[in-house]
């Protein structure tokens, strides 16, 4: 388990180029919507922005918007896909900003990398950045079978491996509460893939 990090951003590194073209398509519609009009400010920051699919939105309708991941390939393509944003270098769990810097965070698809042991470390410093009253969104995958560790998946020939954490419907919650946060919202979206993907969204406040 020590190497899951290791592993999984060298993955992202590798897969960087195909899992962008794969991913380009936009699913989060309304929970983009229900995010902005919660938000009571500009100035957000994408925890886990990938390729920059989200930033692309988030920059080209005037946010003050910064992208943090732990993946340079994924970081390069960002840059490319919406040169607007600013763009760092970091992992989830040191997140090198001020306290109460942000109106808002954005964390799809992200905190499924990390194990639940750790999770609450890395909303943490979600919460710990974010101003009082900012808000926040979370997606994650629903437990349909195991519930976390090493998954191996072969992108354009090459075998890798990333670390996923699923949960059941309630469960992340807690974890939320644990970390300060107040939620204000859910949201269900079914993904019709090979593993029929159910996704978990949560819209948190910070009090």
């Amino acid at each position: 388990m020590a190497d899951y990090k290791e592993e999984t951003r060298k993955t992202y590194d590798k897969i960087a180029e195909h899992y962008s073209k794969a991913n380009s398509y936009q699913f989060w519609v309304s929970e983009l919507e229900r995010f902005r009009a919660l938000l009571s400010g500009k100035k957000i920051i994408d925890i886990g922005c990938g390729a920059g699919r989200d930033a692309a939105i988030f920059t080209r309708e005037g946010f003050d918007y910064t992208g943090v991941d732990a993946s340079e390939a994924m970081l390069k393509i960002a840059k490319e896909v919406a040169p607007e944003g600013v763009y760092k270098l970091m992992d989830f769990f040191h997140l090198d900003f001020q306290d109460n810097s942000f109106d808002g965070f954005w964390a799809a698809a992200s905190y499924l990398h990390i194990p639940k042991a750790e999770v609450g470390k890395a909303l943490a410093e979600a919460e710990r950045i974010l101003k009082p009253g900012g808000v926040g969104f979370i997606s994650l995958k629903e437990r349909n079978g195991m519930e976390e560790g090493m998954i191996e998946q072969t992108y354009s020939s090459d075998r890798v491996s990333r670390f996923f954490a699923f949960y059941e419907k309630g469960e992340f919650e807690r974890y939320l509460t644990s970390a300060g946060f107040e939620l204000v919202g859910e949201a269900t979206y079914f993904e019709q893939d090979e593993r029929n993907t159910t996704w978990l969204g949560y819209f948190v406040r910070k009090p």
